[in-house]
């Protein structure tokens, strides 16, 4: 019997690859402002980084997430193909 690998698993596999590197980049860019922009300058009385990394950021990778879901994320049924075509033929 040979194995037929579901494409969902495929696609699936290839969304973790995605998600951990959009994820990566969000980390090391929050990192990297908060590391540069220091402690010094204030924004409503907060560290510059603070107001930067909990709002700015979040909104911009937000909006990246948005593009990035849209333009290499298919659509996919959750159903099986085949229980489908079982269904279809029972009715």
């Amino acid at each position: 019997m040979k194995f037929i690998e579901d494409r969902r698993v495929k696609y699936a596999k290839r969304l973790w690859g995605i998600s951990w590197i959009f994820y990566s980049v969000f980390l090391i860019f929050l990192m990297g402002l908060s590391y540069i922009l220091g402690i010094k300058p204030y924004i409503f009385g907060l560290p510059c980084w603070v107001v930067l990394g909990n709002v700015v950021v979040p909104i911009i990778f937000v909006i990246a997430l948005i593009f990035v879901s849209e333009k290499f994320i298919p659509e996919l049924p959750l159903t099986d193909e085949e229980e489908l075509k079982e269904k279809g033929g029972k009715q």
